[in-house]
């Protein structure tokens, strides 16, 4: 079992914001544009929650570096100092709006943001070269999916008791594997084929105890699910309170899949989907730049921002709603590469 230690010195700064509110031209919308002052700013990946338990602070990356927005006085404070942060694997706590976790190279670190107090809660094991991705909480929150690549033709998936460090295999595959997500409720690790592009089989499941390793769906339509090349679902998110998951099919629409592979389409070229807590709204972006507000029942849309590539290419909206549903979160580069909130409420869209 690792040895646990606390890392007291972490010395996090806030500063006022660099900041615009603007109205959307298409929308008519409020938008507000933040980043951390001096770096590149984006949110994290959108399968987890960018937002705190409860909502007060959104998580991001700024540099090499985990910032936090504090939604009630719109500052930003930096939370993690030092070398080997790696802040795209920050995933806060669903639960404790104090706690969230991240990777410091191979290390598993337990950041308590009210105290101020990091804790090393163990390592991922040797052998490894790299591929530690954004873990994942268990349904019972009490380990995280963790991932590494074991050598140049092998990757691991594993799972971490967050009180005690000790780790367990619980997959190894011959292919680079990515988007590792535990489902909300059941035991059960859902992971991809990453290679960039096509993959002969994208979709996976495992039982967090590595038994009944399968295809995410089966295979019985294969017009529902692949394109005449080869698959190419992608984008993948669990919905925390249905248990499904949101997926996009290229060129054709959004997907939402149960854990059994039954599905149904709402048709779009669109680029990227989340869907709000309950499932009855999505959002999502669109090979142009636009943002959608989508009720999943219907297929109704309301257009939320538009020109997200007009300024710069950002690298990908990413767009998230908060715990409660009240606001989107997405990057943009409307006038430059920067992260924005919409407040859904104050739009009398919530």
């Amino acid at each position: 079992m690792p040895t646990r230690t606390l890392i007291v010195a972490l010395l996090a700064t806030s500063t006022l914001l660099s900041a615009q509110t603007y109205k959307d031209p298409r929308s008519s919308l409020e938008i507000f544009e933040f980043a951390a002052p001096g770096v590149l700013s984006m949110n994290l990946y959108y399968h987890f929650s960018n937002f705190t338990a409860d909502d007060s602070n959104v998580i991001f990356a700024g540099g090499s570096q985990i910032f936090r927005l504090e939604m009630k006085t719109r500052t930003v404070h930096q939370v993690t100092t030092g070398d080997g942060v790696s802040p795209y694997t920050a995933c806060p706590h669903p639960k404790n709006a104090n706690l969230l976790y991240y990777m410091r190279g191979s290390q598993v670190t337990e950041l308590d943001l009210a105290a101020n107090r990091e804790r090393r809660v163990g390592d991922i094991p040797m052998p490894h070269v790299g591929g530690h991705q954004q873990p994942s909480f268990t349904a019972d929150l009490k380990s995280l999916v963790v991932s590494k690549m074991r050598d140049a033709k092998t990757w691991e998936i594993g799972l971490m008791d967050i009180a005690t460090g000790s780790y367990k295999t619980v997959i190894t595959q011959g292919f680079r594997i990515g988007h590792i997500q535990h489902h909300p409720t059941l035991p059960l690790i859902f992971y991809v084929w990453e290679t960039g592009g096509y993959a002969p089989q994208r979709s996976w499941l495992v039982n967090d105890d590595g038994s009944a390793n399968r295809p995410f769906y089966a295979s019985t339509d294969p017009k529902q699910w692949v394109t005449p090349l080869k698959e190419w679902m992608t984008h993948e998110s669990w919905v925390p309170q249905t248990g499904e998951m949101t997926m996009i099919m290229d060129k054709v629409g959004i997907v939402i899949v149960d854990v059994d592979g039954k599905s149904r389409l709402l048709p779009g070229d669109y680029w990227h989907v989340h869907a709000r807590p309950d499932g009855k709204f999505l959002v999502a972006d669109d090979n142009k730049g636009n943002l959608w507000l989508i009720e999943s029942a219907t297929d109704n849309r309301r257009l939320l921002a538009s020109g997200l590539r007009e300024g710069v290419r950002p690298s990908h909206a990413h767009a998230s709603f908060d715990h409660s549903g009240r606001h989107v979160l997405f990057n943009t580069g409307h006038t430059k590469q920067v992260i924005a909130l919409i407040d859904l409420k104050a739009a009398g869209l919530f």
